[in-house]
């Protein structure tokens, strides 16, 4: 039963991870596209907006690559070994 509970942790924070990406996602959909709007309604000249779209981005795509690419690989299992070792290690009563 307690092994059930784990994993039920573990699949709710993974759930709540990709549901804040998509949040982010959708959030950036709007603000640029408002940018964008804006841009091209009061300038229309220089493009000003692309460099938003670009900066952020930048760090949806990084956050894309947390949640998805790198989530549950075997190189994340690995470190979570590591380092509960080094913590068993370190206080063998678990404390």
């Amino acid at each position: 039963m307690e092994e059930r509970d784990d994993k039920y942790k573990v699949a709710r924070k993974r759930a709540k991870a990709k549901i804040d990406f998509l949040r982010h996602l959708v959030t950036y959909i709007i603000v640029i596209s408002f940018l964008a709007f804006i841009n091209n309604r009061t300038w229309g000249g220089y493009q000003w907006w692309l460099w938003a779209a670009f900066g952020w981005g930048i760090g949806l795509v990084s956050h894309f690559f947390q949640i998805y690419a790198f989530k549950g690989s075997a190189f994340e299992e690995r470190m979570i070994e590591r380092e509960l070792e080094k913590m068993d290690d370190q206080d063998p009563k678990g404390l």
